[in-house]
């Protein structure tokens, strides 16, 4: 039976770690989105005056957790969902010649029913949950780096369902294995 690693191999196994921490950087950043109450009441209300109607209290907010804001990237593709945003990690690259450099990309799925799409003042709700992302997150500094704004995408899923994809790029910098050792 061939072996999976040579001897040389084995020395590096487990030295820096791109994966350990990931759940801890999507814990950062939906703590981040849950401090902003004009996002919450525009996922949380799907009426046009979603940003005129009162702010959420703190069980209601608490019910956008895993059903507004989610982190598992599921689509919910029933015709009744409520508008929400899925948080993707993903494209970890490594950083030429570095060993604890690497690039990440942080993803906003942004869903809305269409029929849900105009606010107020001929607004359309995805732009302005992206808007509000965007204000947040752009330039600001997440998993030892700073989050920059690289593109956006519309997104149709379905006759009736779609949004808006946000991408940004992190350039993270050091051991995820250290940092999930001091947190724990």
């Amino acid at each position: 039976m061939p072996m999976l690693r040579d001897s040389r191999e084995k020395s590096f196994i487990g030295r820096y770690s791109t994966f350990a921490t990931v759940e801890k950087y999507l814990q950062d950043v939906v703590g981040v989105l849950m401090q902003n109450e004009r996002l919450k009441r525009l996922l949380y209300y799907t009426d046009p005056k979603a940003l005129s109607l009162p702010k959420l209290e703190q069980r209601q907010a608490y019910t956008l957790l895993n059903h507004q804001i989610k982190v598992v990237p599921q689509m919910i593709l029933e015709p009744d969902a409520k508008p929400y945003i899925v948080i993707s990690l993903d494209n970890f690259l490594p950083q030429e010649n570095q060993t604890t450099f690497r690039s990440i990309q942080m993803t906003f799925d942004i869903v809305a029913r269409f029929e849900d799409w105009p606010l107020e003042d001929f607004r359309l709700r995805p732009y302005s949950i992206a808007g509000e992302i965007d204000a947040m997150v752009n330039k600001s500094n997440f998993f030892e780096g700073i989050a920059n704004f690289i593109g956006a995408k519309q997104l149709i899923l379905n006759d009736y369902m779609g949004g808006i994809t946000l991408y940004y790029e992190i350039l993270a910098y050091g051991d995820d294995r250290k940092l999930h050792e001091a947190n724990d």
